[in-house]
């Protein structure tokens, strides 16, 4: 559902992108040889909304959203992000500004119960987090990513791609955790991961 979503907005939102003159053009940045299309974060956004929204109404994934603190709590920092986004395609917005956006996404996540609780360092222990410390590095966590992906985002398809690798990796994670008994079956983790998967490859085309 999300990547049929996707892949029906995408090109709504690039014809209506090119309209209105909401273009990127070529630079040292990208490998685009003419003016590339903005605002693809609201097509993908759409597809996260159809993917939750189709999620919920099937009754397998009732636990799922028995509580849905966390989920809501993706949903609105994906809003965070993508309005921040939009707001730099339609007028450019300076470096301070979008950290603070991606700081509010990662507070929202905190604040509803998606962050980093413990550490798994290979041949260490697992360390777990205090309360301050796990909502510091989940904020720190999301402005490092969000910025790594900025950056690889001047090739068609290779940011899309790479969180699409990252999200099926984390699914086949998640499933073992959850054989492994570590890992509730409420927890929306491995859900949202098949969503972000199907995001990405309604996009890629």
């Amino acid at each position: 559902v999300a990547a049929l979503a996707t892949a029906a907005a995408t090109p709504i939102v690039r014809r209506f992108a090119i309209g209105s003159g909401l273009v990127v053009a070529p630079d040292e940045r990208n490998v685009h040889t003419a003016p590339t299309p903005s605002l693809g974060g609201t097509a993908m956004l759409g597809g996260l909304l159809a993917g939750v929204l189709a999620a919920w109404m099937v009754g397998d994934f009732s636990e799922v959203f028995a509580a849905p603190t966390e989920m809501l709590g993706v949903v609105s920092a994906a809003v965070v992000i993508c309005v921040v986004g939009v707001i730099d395609d339609v007028r450019p917005v300076s470096a301070p500004a979008k950290v603070a956006g991606m700081v509010l996404a990662g507070s929202v996540l905190s604040l509803t119960g998606v962050a980093l609780v413990v550490l798994r360092i290979p041949f260490l222990d697992v360390v777990l987090l205090s309360p301050d410390l796990s909502a510091l590095l989940t904020v720190v966590w999301v402005v490092l990513l969000a910025n790594a992906l900025n950056l690889i985002d001047g090739l068609d398809g290779l940011a899309a791609g790479i969180v699409a690798i990252a999200a099926a990796t984390f699914f086949l994670y998640a499933l073992r955790l959850g054989d492994e008994g570590l890992l509730f079956e409420g927890n929306p983790g491995s859900v949202l991961a098949v969503i972000v998967v199907g995001i990405c490859v309604g996009f890629l085309p």
